[in-house]
């Protein structure tokens, strides 16, 4: 049967192989234009969930703080019954978090929430690449997750984003990757790796910059200095350059050094080959940037990209990532801290668990440890979350 992987929000397609009803191998399905054939061994290991001893077989109601094994009809009944009288209420009296979720299945839960008064479902990923979308909006003008066509890159440089392991489509940009670092004509298009960890993606890289932690941003800073100093992207409009050469004039090539410990040497190297470059690509942090560094990074090579290349060929914004639905982490805290304020009845989550994601002192498990609150949790396991429903 065809199917897509849920292991992660890049959503390959997979072919899961049944035997007598049931599911026994999983691979990637071929005709797919994620991943075409190929996957990851987090979703090799997914067949794993289905067979786990600990998972959750029937639906569980908590009674006197104990769980009750209860029939699916009943747990229906219930669940009806409950959104029924909280509709009677008045609106907005029943709200949902959902993990990242496909058209047909949003547009299923919108309706429902629609016809009980309320607004659709807040979307919730742990890493929603905020930093990145941020960096977009800033730079493109666009609040979004554009794919990158690497394998047309005659140069890449990478300031963390870790594409081999977890960085939006790992599937899509391993295929990429190997495409374009592939041996043509006895030699290799290079690809260098900025980082302070070595990570899988750095140890594949033709060169590892092993750089001062949270100093990403100032040796992005330095290249887009010297690509102006070469009148780089000498097409785009003066009142766009002109605030970033000013903006950029403090990162001379010996404060870059001095902040990240690179070698002058290596430092040199990679700035005449990026320059020197006819397709070149950079890409910014890694998943879990979410801090001001990871902010300034990506918009640094959001503008490195831009000089090195004004026509953004290498950006694709058609075929983006369906992680950008995410909501922010800032309206996923307003989410719960409103559950109180707003007399929120009941409360659907949908496989997502914030009471482990989020923070201690976000107020998650507060909100969930209401009285009046009747909270719903469709997960296969009993996580940190499902606990408290």
């Amino acid at each position: 049967y065809a199917s897509t992987c849920r292991e992660c929000p890049a959503g390959c397609g997979i072919l899961a192989k049944n035997r007598e009803g049931r599911v026994i191998k999983i691979e990637g399905n071929p005709l797919h234009p994620i991943n075409r054939g190929k996957i990851c061994m987090r979703g090799q290991a997914a067949l794993q969930s289905v067979y786990n001893p600990d998972r959750i077989i029937t639906p569980l109601l908590r009674e006197n703080d104990r769980w009750k094994p209860i029939s699916f009809s009943k747990a229906q009944a219930l669940l009806k019954n409950k959104t029924h009288a909280a509709s009677q209420k008045g609106p907005e009296r029943i709200r949902m978090l959902t993990e990242v979720i496909g058209e047909s299945l949003l547009a299923l839960f919108t309706d429902a929430l629609n016809s009980w008064s309320a607004q659709g479902p807040l979307v919730f990923e742990p890493f929603a690449y905020e930093s990145l979308k941020s960096a977009n909006e800033k730079v493109f003008g666009r609040n979004e997750l554009a794919s990158y066509r690497m394998q047309e890159a005659d140069m890449l440089v990478s300031f963390g984003a870790d594409f081999l392991e977890t960085w939006l489509s790992p599937v899509e940009y391993a295929a990429k990757f190997k495409t374009m670092h592939a041996l043509k004509e006895g030699q290799k298009i290079p690809f260098y790796h900025l980082s302070s960890v070595q990570s899988l993606t750095g140890a594949n890289a033709d060169y590892w910059m092993a750089c001062t932690p949270g100093s990403e941003s100032i040796v992005a800073l330095g290249l887009v200095r010297q690509a102006l100093d070469i009148r780089k992207g000498k097409k785009l409009p003066w009142s766009f350059r002109k605030p970033i050469l000013e903006a950029t004039a403090p990162y001379t090539q010996d404060r870059v050094l001095e902040s990240s410990g690179l070698s002058l040497e290596l430092y040199d190297k990679l700035i005449i080959q990026l320059m020197g470059a006819a397709k070149p690509l950079a890409l910014g942090t890694g998943t879990g940037a979410g801090d001001l560094n990871g902010l300034q990074t990506n918009i640094a090579v959001n503008l490195l990209n831009l000089l090195l290349d004004p026509d953004l060929k290498l950006l694709d914004f058609n075929n983006r990532h369906r992680v950008e639905i995410a909501a922010r982490r800032s309206e996923v805290l307003e989410f719960f801290n409103r559950l109180h304020a707003d007399s929120v009845d009941v409360l659907i989550l949908n496989n997502v668990n914030p009471a482990f994601s989020l923070a201690p002192k976000s107020g998650v498990k507060k909100a969930l440890e209401q009285d009046d609150l009747f909270v719903v949790s469709f997960s296969n396991f009993m996580d940190e979350t499902s606990a408290l429903a």
